[in-house]
């Protein structure tokens, strides 16, 4: 264990030699095998537990757990998964992928499966201390390559917490030349209005040089540009957001992020597509070198959206969506009457899962309506700024 492990030990992931213990803790939990069992159904439980053991290191786990269990997720719950842009990263370096941010899960794993199907090394993933509900959960996820932000602290602990976790994204760039996946914003964007978050940018730059745009280029940031034809948890986001619109102190209760990741996981995508974007640094000559630091990670940002948006893969309830919420038709050379009934259909699927006192049916078609319509706005948006 080297010191630079041991400086940032309770936020790192797993090293090898700490991997048999904690492949012992996750076979001790019921849940976990529970969880996994419905993920591999195929795998037989004593078969299961042989294939944990056999794992002697964490890249032996993450490519049994982080590459088998997740395509089997993909294959029984998508129709395909696809990836473009891997030109723009022709070597297999060290990359922070900047993402919009659509399932707790699987945004991160699925990168991670599609860069493995291309001899890519899988990037370490940044998730929030907030979804560690459950111990098993954070053994898991840091076995499987993923290091820790703290949530819900006061000021000074987070300022002291950004410098730390800046200090070991820099370090692992840099140093063990390992990839990172982050999202683009604290927690995932309810109504798919993606946009980047200044201070994600503060907090990648300041353990560098200048704590500018120079040490925010220096970590080969990469936009990443994810879609997926369905999402499984639009009904919670809808219901998430309806309560809010009710509420302004409004506080998920006590497992709703659990539901959130099953029904993720094991709910119907449709389609998915994983576009990277062109390097940041390849964008960022119009940003002044002179320039106030919040203006360069304003202007970054923008950069980095206009990426995201111009890449998105639309379907046909994209333009469905637009075209319902504005009330005219638009967008109906891009879809027939048959997928217009089909997502018309579904979004009456969804939300009748919804469950809560006052149920208002048509904000909650609104609020979905937004969540794809969205996307169709801003990749047109990049494309004419008028036609929005």
């Amino acid at each position: 264990m080297t010191m630079s492990t041991i400086l940032f030990d309770d936020i790192r992931p797993y090293c090898d030699q700490e991997a048999p213990a904690v492949i012992e803790r996750l076979l001790s939990s019921a849940e976990y095998r529970y969880v996994f069992g419905k993920m591999m159904p195929d795998v037989k439980p004593q078969e299961f537990e042989q294939m944990m053991l056999r794992c002697k290191s964490t890249g032996e786990f993450k490519h049994i757990f982080g590459y088998t269990a997740v395509k089997a997720v993909s294959e029984k719950t998508t129709f395909s998964l696809s990836l473009s842009g891997r030109s723009r990263i022709p070597d297999n370096g060290a990359y922070i992928f900047i993402s919009n941010h659509r399932d707790i899960v699987l945004d991160s794993a699925f990168l991670n499966l599609l860069l493995a199907e291309i001899d890519y090394n899988m990037p370490q993933i940044a998730i929030g201390d907030n979804l560690l509900v459950k111990p098993w959960i954070e053994d898991f996820v840091r076995l499987n390559g993923s290091f820790i932000v703290r949530r819900g602290i006061n000021m000074r602990e987070l300022i002291a917490q950004s410098q730390r976790l800046s200090a070991y994204i820099r370090h692992t760039i840099t140093q063990t030349k390992d990839s990172i996946w982050i999202a683009q914003r604290e927690g995932r964007a309810k109504d798919a209005d993606d946009r980047t978050q200044s201070s994600v940018l503060k907090m990648l730059a300041m353990s560098g040089e200048d704590g500018g745009i120079k040490s925010l280029l220096n970590l080969n940031i990469v936009p990443l540009s994810l879609s997926y034809e369905y999402d499984p948890c639009d009904y919670l986001k809808a219901r998430e957001m309806l309560c809010k619109q009710r509420d302004p102190l409004y506080k998920k209760p006590v497992g709703e992020d659990l539901l959130n990741m099953q029904t993720g996981i094991f709910g119907y995508k449709g389609r998915v597509h994983f576009a990277i974007g062109t390097p940041l640094r390849e964008l960022a000559e119009s940003i002044p070198a002179d320039a106030p630091h919040a203006r360069q990670f304003t202007e970054a940002g923008k950069l980095i959206d206009v990426e995201i948006h111009r890449r998105y893969r639309l379907y046909p309830g994209n333009y469905v969506a637009w075209d319902l919420l504005d009330g005219c038709d638009h967008a109906g050379s891009h879809y027939s009457e048959e997928e217009k009934e089909t997502f018309v259909n579904y979004l009456s699927a969804q939300i009748a899962k919804v469950e809560m006192q006052d149920k208002d049916e048509e904000e909650l078609k609104r609020l979905i309506l937004i969540m794809y319509a969205n996307p169709a706005r801003a990749y047109y948006a990049t494309q004419d700024p008028t036609n929005v």
